[in-house]
Order: C-alpha cells, then structure tokens, then sequence
C-alpha cells in the first residue's frame, strides 16, 4: 500500500509523496483534519474544529480500509494525476506542432 497525506485546509492529498492541492475532500468527514496514514494501512488523524483549525484529538487507526470514506482518497489523488499528466501531454503536443510550423 502507498504512503498518504491528507490535508483538509488546502485540499491536499499526497500519494508516495507525490502531492496535490485544491481538491474537492467533500467526502471526507466534518471532523477530520488531517490524516497521515503509513505503507501498512496504518494511520493517524487529526481530529477538530474546522472553523478554528483547532486540534481536538488524535485517533490511530489499524487499517484505513475500515474507514467508510477511504476508498475516496486514491479517487481522488488518481482524478488529480490524470488531468495533471493529460495536461502536460496537451502542452508537449502544442509545444510540438508549434515547432512543426
């Protein structure tokens, strides 16, 4: 299993440290803050006032798959690579026919 970032405040999933920001994390749950979650499925989450930013607890979790919204996280980090790779094959084809004229 991949590493996982999770940042709410700024949108933020990284994946194996690959990270991207501004996402839509509406499916993830009103108090979570953040989640650090480990190659063994392992993770911890940062509990809170979203509002304030202010940490209320910290929960570790065994195994990631037992949280309902999880299989949200790699949904969502691979919808995010997918545009950022079809937009870089976008450019270098633009970048290409411009050099063919």
């Amino acid at each position: 299993m991949a590493t996982y970032t999770i940042i709410h405040a700024d949108g933020f999933i990284a994946k194996d440290g690959a990270g991207y920001r501004d996402l839509k994390l509406d499916w993830l749950p009103d108090d979570i803050l953040a989640v650090q979650a480990a190659a063994d499925g392992s993770a911890d989450l940062e509990k809170g006032v979203r509002s304030t930013l202010t940490i209320t607890a910290n929960e570790d979790i065994a195994d990631v798959a037992t949280l309902s919204w999880w299989s949200n996280v790699n949904a969502t980090w691979q919808a995010a690579y997918d545009a950022e790779q079809a937009a870089i094959a976008a450019a270098a084809a633009a970048a290409a026919e411009a050099g063919g004229e």
